[in-house]
Order: structure tokens, then sequence, then C-alpha cells
């Protein structure tokens, strides 16, 4: 769906079959760190709450993409307050975590849930890290080679590229679980359903912000702290729209977060 999604906007630049193997290079092992990250989540969300998991997969990736980027010396050198920042956004996603759960789940049992899943979210954390990187030496290289094409095109394509074999990865695993007689008719339970679909659209052009915010940030770690926002945003149309409860835990988490994100422009 992704794919399919971003294929008009690579045909409409004119760019394919142009790209270089440097632009390639990047696009096909960001695409395979995504296609791990899928699998880790899925694998967190069989054996641990969702509503525990995806927060802690998507807190963990925060700290390791500053981790990774200072070490390795890529980008420029974050300040002490912008790392005081994002690790206020990481305290509040792991809050926001644990105060998900119903009041009668105590946080052993919300630990002992984590337990079963972590396999999975530290394999969608580093997958997610994996792919940040490696997107935004890929998407920078793009826009250098298409300096005069549209970049909004120009992002559409890289999508385009790096969905292509991800879709490879996955549906190959998908195909050998079928093959194994693990998973009975999974083919033809997703054609039956268009949220899938529907989730893989709008995924596709969140993404391409995203790509286009990568090339315009000095380093990659901020466009992976700013993506955070998706909690409070989701936290308040879930209230607004599912009329679902917000506890005060959760506005402790949600107003660490903004607070991180404050801390971090400045």
């Amino acid at each position: 769906s992704l794919f399919c999604t971003m294929l008009p906007f690579a045909l409409a630049s004119g760019l394919i079959g142009k790209i270089p193997f440097d632009v390639l290079k990047f696009a096909v092992a960001g695409g395979i760190c995504g296609g791990i990250c899928d699998i880790g989540l899925m694998y967190a969300y069989k054996y641990s709450e969702i509503s525990l998991a995806y927060p802690t997969a998507r807190a963990l990736p925060v700290f390791f993409t500053v981790l990774v980027t200072s070490l390795c010396g890529w980008g420029k050198s974050l300040t002490v307050l912008t790392w005081f920042g994002m690790m206020i956004i990481f305290s509040g996603c792991m809050l926001m975590a644990f105060s998900n759960s119903p009041v009668s789940v105590s946080t052993r049992e919300k630990i002992s849930f984590i337990k079963k899943g972590l396999p999975g979210i530290m394999l969608a954390a580093l997958g997610t890290t994996a792919y940040t990187i490696i997107d935004s030496f890929g998407i920078k290289a793009m826009m250098e080679f298409a300096a005069d094409s549209n970049k909004f095109l120009a992002a559409g394509t890289y999508s385009c590229m790096r969905e292509f074999p991800a879709f490879l990865f996955l549906s190959s695993g998908c195909l050998l679980r079928t093959v194994m007689h693990k998973d009975k008719g999974v083919f033809t339970g997703l054609m039956k359903s268009y949220h899938p679909y529907l989730a893989g659209v709008f995924a596709a052009g969140a993404y391409v912000l995203v790509l286009l915010a990568m090339n315009n940030v000095t380093n990659v770690s901020y466009v992976q702290a700013f993506r955070q926002l998706s909690l409070p945003f989701s936290a308040f149309l879930g209230y607004y729209i599912l009329k679902e409860k917000i506890t005060p835990y959760r506005w402790i988490a949600l107003c660490m977060i903004m607070a991180g994100l404050f801390i971090t422009v400045i």
C-alpha cells in the first residue's frame, strides 16, 4: 500500500531509472530496516499489550538515535539543553506506556506484559533507529542528486524506492509462514479488509514529510524526537473522538513530552 501510494509521485518526478547507486543503497537498507521494525512490532503486539508496547517502542529510538549519532559524530553536535529536552521526551513516552493500561492492572503486571513483548519492542526500536539514520543519509543524497527537481516529488521517489524492498521483505516472510502452515488464510484475510491499505496511504504521506524534515535539520535526532508529537495528538483524538479517559499520569506524560519538545527547540 505504501509503495503503491508513492508510485505516482515517483513516476511524475521523472527520476525513475536515473537514481545512482549511492542513493539506492540507502533506500534498500532503509526499507529492510523498516521491515524489521514492522516484524518487531508484530511480535510485541502479539505477546504484550499495544498500549504498553507502542509507546515503549516509540520512546527507545529517541534515546538510541541521540546516542548513536553522538558516538559516531553524525550531524551537528547536540547541546546539553537539547540532550536534556530529548531525555524528558523519552521519559514522558515511557510514562505514557505505563499510564495507558486500565487502573486495575498493577505496575508489576505491566512490567510482566512488557517483558513478554520485550524482544519485539527492542527489535522495533533498533529497526526504527537504523532506518531513521540510514534514510537521513539517503534523502540528503537524493536531494543533492535531484537538486533541480521538485523536493516533494524527489522525497516521494525516495520513499517509493525504500518501500519496494520493504514490501518484498515482508511479503517473503508472509509467504514463508503460509508455506510452513503457520498462518493459514493470511493473504485471503488481507484481501477482505481495507484498513491496512488505508493506513498505508496515511503512513506513506506522513513519511514523505518526515523525509523532507530530515533534509532540513542539522541532526536527525531532532526529527526522531519530534515524531513523538503523534502521541499527544493521538491522546487528544482518542479523548475527543473515542471518548477515552485521560488519567492524571497520562496528563503528566503528555506535559513532559511537550515540555521536552519545547526545550529541544530552544
